[in-house]
């Protein structure tokens, strides 16, 4: 117990001596207010490639993948609806599903490869969740436009 709160003494005594008034990383310190650091959002480019086709829609409660997935399931399953994208010589038909502001991948085709959510980051701009829900020949990914 007394080791603990030695250590913990210890580590707040290494952080002050280090300090300045902008503080270490942890926000402004001090009687003083200090500058903030900048947003941590940063611009993306696609370089030329074509981004994945958004379908919009609203639904009674909060969204899911699976509520992706069959979102206008028999209209948007045709190849016309979807971009076709090679990844690692398979293709996808690939579409973007944005529910009650909550954005997915859907991604059609064959199974899911380790370079796939990179794929859909680039094409997309968003943060893509690593694992996804997979169906027999679909795999939706949540995304983070935000």
């Amino acid at each position: 117990m007394y080791f603990k709160t030695g250590l913990l003494g210890a580590f707040c005594l290494v952080l002050a001596a280090c300090s300045d008034r902008e503080g270490v990383g942890f926000g402004p310190m001090g009687g003083e207010p200090g500058v903030l650091p900048q947003a941590t959002s940063a611009e993306f480019s696609m370089d030329g490639l074509e981004p994945l086709p958004i379908y919009r829609g609203a639904i009674a409660g909060a969204p899911s993948p699976a509520e992706a997935l069959s979102y206008r399931n028999s209209e948007l399953r045709v190849p016309e609806a979807n971009l076709a994208v090679t990844v690692e010589s398979r293709t996808y038909g690939m579409r973007q599903i944005e529910l009650n502001g909550q954005n997915y991948a859907i991604a059609e085709g064959a199974s899911p490869v380790a370079s796939l959510p990179t794929v859909i980051r680039a094409r997309t701009g968003c943060l893509v969740a690593s694992n996804p829900l997979r169906s027999s020949d679909a795999s939706v990914y949540t995304l983070d436009c935000s």
